[in-house]
Order: C-alpha cells, then structure tokens, then sequence
C-alpha cells in the first residue's frame, strides 16, 4: 500500500487535499489540536471508500516529525508528503514578541523542513509539496513573519529539489486568499478561494509540477 501524509490535515487545505488523495493512496492525516476535526476527516475518506488513520503530532519539533513519518510508514510505502501544516498572525511587526514571530517561522518554515528531513529515511521515490503563499512572493505589511518563512518555503523548495531529484520530486504551491478558519480570523470579509481549488493545484503539483517549481493558485 502506497502512503500520502498530509500535515495540518484536520480542516482546510490540508483535509481537501487528504480527500483527494484518499483516491489513490492511503492517507495519514496528521493534526496537533483537533482530534475530533481529524477523525472526521478520516471519517470522510473512509466513507468514500478510501483509508485513512489520524496522527497526533507538532511538526515545529523534529522529534515529533520522525514520530510522524514513522508511524505513517507503518501503512506502507510514503510515496507522498504534503507540507501543509501553517500558522498565521497580522499585527505590525513592532508589536510582535520575539516568542510570537518564533512560533510562526518554527511551523511554517522549520515544520516544513523537518517533516522533509524525517521523510528522507522512508521515502525511495515520491513526491514532496511544500504549501507556501503568495504573499511569499508579493509580501504585504502587517504580517512581516509569515510573509518571510513563506519565502523561505519557496527557497528551500528549489533549493532542496536539485539535490533530491529525480528520485524525490518537491514542488511548491502558493495560494492566494483562501476561505479557511486560519484566514476569516483575520480577514472575514475577504474574498477568498475555496479549499477545494488549492487542493487541485496540490494533486497538479503531484502529478505534473515541475522540480523546484512553484506554482501559483490563480
């Protein structure tokens, strides 16, 4: 059996993107807070007929990414890993505690990196997607650390691709606004892609991206 981890996969991009991949590979769908939301996620695929298991753990701490892959790998072979798991915060930078900015790049710059790190043990060939932002790339005011490790996603992105492939591909994928918990906390008036529309970009990034691509959500 073939396996595809996705983190932060309990709600969001990350549980659209799990549904789709539940079609062809056995899911890990890996949460830290909301058991209840995983387990519904893991609900869902099984209700399509797919499989799927919940896996507890904080990818901002290495120990707990091994953790992660290594319960994962228990399923089968990880053929594919999907970087999803992120955090995010608007608020002038000067008015931001060191310990605020930290907790910001740990998950979303250093989760992405050790999930890759822990994957490399147990993945011979397959795919990895990094989920970064467009604001990665175009970065507004107000939001200066996550602005920056979603940045670095797309650095380490093709950065790590020429040493990986072609045995290991990574692609990235930069969405825009989209309509999660994560942005209407924030933004709850603000136009925003479904879920469903950047998990597609995912399974086009899987299938058809290029090395060290990224691609951009329109």
């Amino acid at each position: 059996m073939e396996v595809a981890i996705v983190t932060g996969a309990s709600r969001g991009i990350g549980k659209s993107t799990a549904l789709h991949l539940s079609e062809k590979y056995f899911v890990a769908v890996n949460y830290l807070r909301n058991e209840e939301k995983a387990m519904e996620t893991v609900a869902m695929i099984e209700e399509k007929g797919g499989k799927a298991v919940a896996i507890k753990g904080d990818v901002s701490e290495y120990e707990e990414a091994k953790n992660i892959v290594e319960k994962a790998s228990q399923y089968g072979k990880i053929k594919v890993l999907v970087n999803n798991a992120g955090v995010y915060e608007v608020r002038s930078f000067s008015r931001m505690l060191p310990s605020e900015w930290e907790k910001i790049v740990q998950v979303n710059l250093y989760g992405v990196m050790n999930m890759t790190h822990a994957v490399l043990d147990k993945m011979e060939k397959g795919v990895i997607v990094n989920i970064s932002s467009v604001i990665g790339l175009n970065p507004m005011a107000n939001a200066a650390p996550y602005c920056a490790s979603k940045a670095g996603v797309i650095a380490f992105t093709k950065a790590i691709s020429s040493e990986l492939y072609p045995d290991i591909k990574v692609v990235c994928v930069a969405p825009g606004p989209t309509d999660t918990d994560m942005l209407r906390k924030f933004h709850s008036g603000m136009f925003a892609d479904p879920p469903e529309k950047v998990a597609k970009h995912v399974i086009y990034a899987i299938d058809s991206g290029k090395p060290g691509e990224c691609i951009v959500v329109q």
